[in-house]
């Protein structure tokens, strides 16, 4: 699998957008190149709100935000975002089209950016995102990641991960003979990245790695309507819903 996707995401589609369909374009919310239906868009992030209950006074911490996008169909339903990606052209972009008086965007990587959280926020926050990017980590990366917000959260937080490339029905993206043959030529390669989709999780991966954290695990594929090849994973500490 590729090695390093920081230095994929600040190469990849790094001119600066210019208007809203182009900062579609740059998260890759699209279909066959163009911008998805706003329906489709209004549906995940009414999914998004559902999951983590969003109420007027959360602290809503969002992991590898890219431009801001979907980070900021939630402003008003929360008190403050604080959210961070690597790709300074895509933070760029959320300061200059997604910003408002509660968001927080933030340039650096997810694992700096939970370290320097829990030594210079004075205050602890128990909703997470992170959005179509989990491909680009490694289940021992994950593992970090939660220990990260473990830490940083105790025993109550909830940590909403969508758009996991599941690797058992990765058949519906490869359906057809030459897109099963780019697989196998992909597989072939060091530095994999899959044509930049990432790398494929099976649910045993994530089930896995949060027991062996004592965390809550709830998988659910996405509704077709959005992919019928990723799933959505909810991640929380084992009293969250007691609360």
């Amino acid at each position: 699998m590729h090695s390093n996707w920081e230095e994929f995401w600040k190469a990849w589609r790094n001119e600066a957008a210019e208007n809203e369909e182009d900062l579609y374009l740059q998260v890759a919310k699209t279909i066959h190149s163009k911008p998805i239906e706003k329906r489709i868009f209004d549906l995940i992030n009414k999914n998004i709100s559902d999951i983590l209950a969003l109420r007027a006074d959360d602290i809503f911490v969002e992991l590898c935000c890219g431009n801001g996008l979907c980070t900021y169909e939630f402003k008003d339903k929360v008190k403050q975002i604080v959210a961070v990606d690597f790709a300074p052209h895509l933070i760029e972009a959320a300061n200059k089209f997604k910003s408002a008086p509660n968001i927080q965007y933030n340039l650096g990587s997810v694992f700096t950016f939970l370290d320097e959280f829990k030594n210079n926020w004075n205050y602890t926050p128990a909703k997470y995102l992170m959005n179509d990017s989990l491909a680009y980590f490694t289940p021992g990366e994950l593992h970090r990641i939660l220990s990260s917000i473990l830490e940083l959260s105790g025993n109550n937080f909830i940590f909403l991960v969508r758009g996991v490339p599941n690797d058992k029905l990765k058949w519906n993206f490869y359906n057809t003979e030459d897109r099963k043959a780019r697989y196998y030529e992909n597989q072939k390669k060091v530095d994999n990245t899959n044509d930049g989709l990432g790398r494929w999780w099976t649910p045993e991966e994530l089930e896995q790695t949060c027991e062996s954290l004592g965390l809550n695990c709830v998988i659910q594929n996405q509704p077709e309507e959005i992919s019928n090849y990723r799933m959505d994973v909810q991640i929380s500490t084992k009293d969250f819903f007691k609360q």
